[in-house]
């Protein structure tokens, strides 16, 4: 592995918790920039910095340490920024903006971007979904992750950088917590577990893809060591390559928890995608990667942590 180390913009999310323990197991540094950095815990190898992840001063001290940028930054969903278009603007893409002129001046150093999946394809003419199909967000959350992959796009372009851009789907498993808006799954389990009705947006049709948590991680670790070196920008979709409706996850988390989901349909969204699953052939063929951990089994996994936590 690389002597230098890694820094995670947005580390203190699900996804970025969980990168953190992997590369700190592998005895990697790790830099962590997020507003709520101070609730992560003091670990050897892990340096923390509540702040903005465009403060100049901070970055042009962390980035020399740093051979790769995991780009996790996010403040909205589909649903929280679904009538404010500003709010994508001031709190995701000027902040990255921001930071992109900074990263001009670190050529050596890789960049790997979160984007979306599902938000910044919209509702696809075919499926699977590959990364060739145009993007048609339907909310301002897709909206500012499709500007912000344009962006780096042209970043690359202009300064001879590398980046790799992932377009992951709705990933999942133990250790995601409950939050308001945030991820179906830990939604359905939480009303479960302090029996509440679930309140689903249109009639549970909507497919989605969804990937176990460890499998973006695997892939992460995969990206780290085989970085892209080239002066252009990958896209990749992450995924399972399958398709699950809403109704057919609740029957499934019905059998894992051995428990009946009080459901209730209400009016769909405008914001909301029908059908969304991802073709991950150009992903499996440049780093040979694949999920290893099926829907059933990562549910159950899940599950199992669930009734450990306190509601």
């Amino acid at each position: 592995m690389h002597q230098k180390g890694i820094l995670i913009l947005g580390g203190t999310g699900f996804v970025g918790r969980q990168l953190i323990h992997r590369l700190l197991q592998k005895k990697i540094e790790v830099y962590v920039i997020a507003g709520s950095a101070y609730t992560l815990p003091r670990l050897p190898g892990l340096h923390n910095y509540s702040d903005s992840l465009d403060n100049e001063e901070l970055l042009r001290q962390i980035l020399p340490l740093c051979h790769t940028v995991f780009h996790l930054a996010s403040n909205s969903t589909p649903g929280t920024s679904s009538i404010q278009p500003t709010f994508e603007a001031s709190n995701n893409l000027l902040p990255t903006l921001r930071f992109l002129d900074i990263l001009h001046q670190f050529k050596d150093v890789s960049l790997i971007y979160f984007s979306s999946g599902g938000a910044i394809y919209g509702n696809p003419d075919k499926s699977p979904v590959t990364e060739q199909c145009p993007t048609n967000p339907l909310s301002y959350y897709g909206a500012g992750k499709a500007a912000i992959e344009k962006f780096i796009i042209a970043f690359c372009q202009q300064s001879q950088h590398h980046a790799t851009i992932l377009r992951p789907s709705n990933f999942y498993g133990p250790e995601q917590p409950f939050r308001r808006g945030f991820g179906i799954i830990p939604t359905i389990f939480h009303h479960i577990l302090t029996d509440q009705t679930l309140t689903l947006w249109g009639d549970g049709s909507n497919s989605r893809d969804y990937l176990y948590i460890d499998d973006i991680i695997d892939l992460c670790i995969k990206l780290i060591e085989s970085p892209n070196k080239n002066t252009d920008v990958k896209i990749f979709n992450v995924g399972s390559g399958l398709g699950t409706t809403l109704n057919d996850l609740c029957d499934i988390i019905e059998e894992v928890s051995n428990t009946k989901i009080k459901r209730r349909y209400i009016k769909s969204r405008t914001v909301d995608v029908q059908s969304i699953v991802l073709d991950c052939t150009k992903l499996q063929k440049a780093y040979n990667w694949h999920p290893g951990i099926n829907l059933e089994t990562g549910l159950s996994n899940t599950w199992q942590w669930f009734k450990t936590q306190k509601q």
